[in-house]
C-alpha cells in the first residue's frame, strides 16, 4: 500500500518546526518596543512643560518636540507587530488566539495612524469637532480589551500566572480607560497613564512568554 509519508519532502519536517530565532528576534522587538513609550513619555515630560498628572499622552505628541513621541508611538506599533508575528508562529490556541493576533496587528496600525495623525489630522475637523486623532483613540479601547482576553486561555496553557495577567491587563485597562473619558482634566493624565501601564500585563508577558520558548527549543 502506499505510504504518504514516504513522499514527503525532507523539509517538510524543518518547516513545521518553530522557529527558535523567530520567536527570540519577534519576543525582544515586542518588549523593547512595548517599553518604549514609557521611555520617549519619560524624556518628553523632561524636556518639556508637561504636566504628569494633568496632560495626556497626545498632548505630549504636540509641539516642537513632538517628535519623541512620534518615536515612541512607531516602536510601539513595531513592538505590537512582533508580538503579532510571533503568536502567529507559535499558535498557542484555537480560533480565539487567532482573533488575539488580529487585534495584535490592528493595534500596530492604529498606533502608527495616532503618531501620523496627530499632524495630519489637526487640518480638519468634523462637525462635531473631533479629530481624525481623537477618533483613532476610541479603537484602542475594544482591541486592548479583546486582545488579552482573546488570548488568556492559550497563555493559560503555557503558565497559569500569564493567563491571569492577560485578564488583569483587559480588566484593569477597561476600567481606568472608562474612568479616564470621566474624569476631569486636572488629572486625566494620569488615569489615562494608568490604563496604558495596565497593557503591559499582556504585552510584557506575551514577549517574554515567546523569548522564554525561542531559548528553550534552541537547544
Amino acid at each position: 500500500m502506499f505510504d504518504a509519508s514516504e513522499d514527503r519532502h525532507p523539509s517538510a519536517e524543518i518547516v513545521a518546526k518553530e522557529r527558535p530565532e523567530l520567536l527570540i528576534f519577534s519576543g525582544l522587538v515586542g518588549l523593547i518596543g512595548c517599553l518604549m513609550p514609557l521611555a520617549a513619555l519619560s524624556w518628553a515630560a523632561l524636556v518639556t512643560d508637561h504636566d504628569f498628572i494633568a496632560d495626556t499622552v497626545s498632548d505630549a505628541a504636540r509641539g516642537n518636540r513632538k517628535w519623541i513621541m512620534d518615536v515612541g508611538f512607531y516602536f510601539h506599533a513595531a513592538g505590537l507587530l512582533g508580538l503579532a508575528i510571533a503568536a502567529a508562529h507559535a499558535h498557542l490556541g484555537r480560533a480565539g488566539w487567532s482573533l488575539g493576533i488580529f487585534a495584535l496587528a490592528f493595534l500596530a496600525l492604529v498606533v502608527v495612524l495616532l503618531g501620523l495623525w496627530d499632524e495630519f489630522g489637526r487640518t480638519s475637523e468634523n462637525p462635531q469637532g473631533m479629530s481624525v486623532h481623537t477618533r483613532l483613540t476610541f479603537l484602542l479601547g475594544p482591541l486592548f480589551v479583546a486582545g488579552p482576553l482573546l488570548m488568556a486561555k492559550g497563555a493559560g496553557g503555557v503558565r497559569p500566572a500569564y493567563g491571569w495577567a492577560f485578564v488583569a491587563a483587559a480588566v484593569l485597562w477597561a476600567v481606568f480607560a472608562v474612568a479616564f473619558k470621566l474624569s476631569p482634566d486636572a488629572y486625566d493624565g494620569l488615569v489615562e497613564k494608568i490604563a496604558i501601564a495596565a497593557t503591559l500585563l499582556w504585552t510584557v508577558p506575551l514577549s517574554i512568554m515567546m523569548i522564554v520558548r525561542g531559548r528553550d527549543r534552541m537547544g
